[in-house]
């Protein structure tokens, strides 16, 4: 490692904030963010095809900002599609392990579900399967409006707890709502907050701030 590299991580861990400058979410960017989602909202699409695509894109875009995370999409295996593929770029390795107490995994699946209803838990149940083959433990499923269970241990929602306690395997469930106003915000804040209701099973909605979108969504 360089002695240039080594003072900027040196640097990070006794400055913290002023790294973080370089990874918050601007009003600018949280802006068009929000422009997305409510295409998405709005659901005028011409296409399936293209449908799924604008919740792939968006989710690439969040993801792929302030270079945390380097994307690769629409990888096939020999059984299975996989919708996006995160794994840590230098920047994010590095301000994992320096500022943010290694709370992001390395690589992660991602599965975007970009429909009109909750998804049951044979989604869930299929997206398990898919890290399994791929030997990962960490997936991010992404949804327009959500997966059912009324309780932290009702259907989708109590199989993503159990996975987790028999196999180690996280899977974090995001709705739209998650990603609106970042302004302020970084990746690793939304990240942190989804693996502490996971972790802790604790509700933590609590701590969630309304949006004025958020009524579009729930239509």
């Amino acid at each position: 490692m360089s002695e240039q590299v080594t003072e900027l991580i040196k640097a990070a861990k006794t400055h913290p904030d002023l790294f973080k400058k370089e990874y918050i979410f601007t009003k600018e960017e949280s802006e068009s963010i929000d422009v997305l989602i409510n295409q998405l909202i709005c659901d005028k699409f011409n296409t399936t095809k293209e449908k799924g695509d604008a919740l792939e894109n968006l989710i690439e875009k969040i993801f792929k900002k302030h270079s945390v995370y380097k994307v690769k999409r629409n990888l096939k295996t020999t059984t299975n599609e996989i919708d996006l593929f995160l794994e840590l770029d230098f920047f994010g390795n590095q301000v994992n392990k320096s500022i943010e107490k290694e709370c992001l995994p390395d690589e992660v699946l991602v599965e975007c579900k970009n429909y009109s209803t909750k998804l049951e838990v044979s989604w869930i149940g299929k997206f398990a399967s898919l890290l399994r083959v791929s030997s990962l433990k960490d997936g991010f499923f992404v949804t327009k409006k959500g997966i059912t269970g009324r309780h932290s241990w009702d259907a989708s929602e109590g199989l993503i707890r159990k996975l987790a306690l028999k196999d180690g395997n996280r899977i974090l469930h995001f709705l739209l709502e998650d990603f609106i106003h970042l302004q302020g915000k970084t990746i690793f804040d939304v990240i942190k907050l989804k693996k502490q209701s996971l972790d802790l099973d604790v509700d933590v909605e609590k701590w969630i701030e309304s949006h004025e979108l958020e009524s579009k969504l729930q239509k």
